[in-house]
């Protein structure tokens, strides 16, 4: 089936390309600057988990990342950073997990996290680009993508290659930043960041002076300084994107990042955010195919 015109964002042409973003990566972990722990440590590993957990996840996870899987399933977690999701799937009865990411210093931290906690996959841990996965067609049950393909130069490949290593009936269920209110109208964009500007932020990779009244260079900025690519989304990008090749069998907004604020909030208000208000958009797909 011949893909529809692609919907990307103008920033999909810019120069940045995936070996910038490999090595901006390589360099800059996930959760890279937010521990006094050292990274890779028993500690580090615990820590990001406890952030997702409370943070990113507050309400629990949802049932969506799971959607009609059974312990059966042959999984792929694609750009799997610290390995958290490989661990989710392992510890919930998923024996056959494997996953690639882009840069070696996250394969090695999963591994690493893999016999830190006494887990084992009947699957690979191997690197691989989400452009062009190292996996043969039909292969998957599921794959598994989250906050990832919205930081590599062709959004649209990715979602191709998904489709071609899952296997026909197959699911995948991925999420990207959503292209929220503010995002869509930089007058109101600019009136909140010069609110908050004062007081909210992320530690690490140089996310202290993130905001900015440019939707573009704020979604850029939230992963780090100098992080060469980062894209938001509307609900009907995304659907016109996956069309060719799936079925949106169930949507959700996720992740409130409460921790970059300096007050607390009580956790009935965050899960409400974190489900009206997240700025990821959350997609489980059913392959065409």
């Amino acid at each position: 089936m011949n893909p529809e015109p692609s919907t990307e964002t103008p920033q999909d042409d810019s120069q940045a390309d995936i070996r910038k973003v490999q090595e901006f990566w390589n360099n800059n972990v996930l959760f890279s600057g937010e521990s006094m722990h050292e990274p890779g440590s028993k500690q580090w590993f615990e820590e990001h988990e406890a952030t997702i957990h409370t943070d990113c996840l507050p309400g629990g996870v949802d049932p969506i990342y799971t959607l009609g899987l059974d312990v059966a399933s042959r999984i792929l977690d694609v750009g799997c950073g610290p390995g958290f999701w490989v661990r989710y799937f392992l510890r919930s009865g998923y024996a056959n997990v494997s996953a690639c990411d882009l840069t070696p210093t996250a394969v090695d931290m999963t591994r690493k996290s893999l016999d830190l906690f006494g887990l084992a996959t009947q699957g690979e841990i191997t690197q691989g680009n989400a452009e062009d996965l190292p996996f043969a067609d039909a292969s998957f049950d599921h794959v598994n993508c989250q906050g990832v393909i919205h930081h590599t130069p062709n959004t649209l490949k990715c979602i191709e290659e998904f489709s071609r290593v899952v296997k026909p009936g197959g699911s995948v269920c991925f999420s990207v930043y959503y292209k929220n209110f503010l995002l869509r109208n930089k007058a109101l964009l600019t009136l909140a960041t010069g609110m908050m500007k004062k007081f909210v932020y992320l530690k690490g990779r140089g996310r202290e002076q993130m905001l900015t009244n440019d939707p573009e260079e704020l979604v850029r900025r939230y992963d780090g300084q100098d992080n060469p690519i980062g894209k938001a989304y509307t609900y009907k990008e995304l659907k016109g994107m996956v069309a060719p090749w799936f079925t949106v069998e169930k949507r959700a907004r996720q992740f409130f990042p409460a921790r970059a604020f300096p007050f607390p909030f009580p956790k009935p208000m965050h899960v409400f955010l974190h489900r009206r208000q997240g700025l990821m958009i959350v997609l489980s797909l059913r392959n065409k195919a």
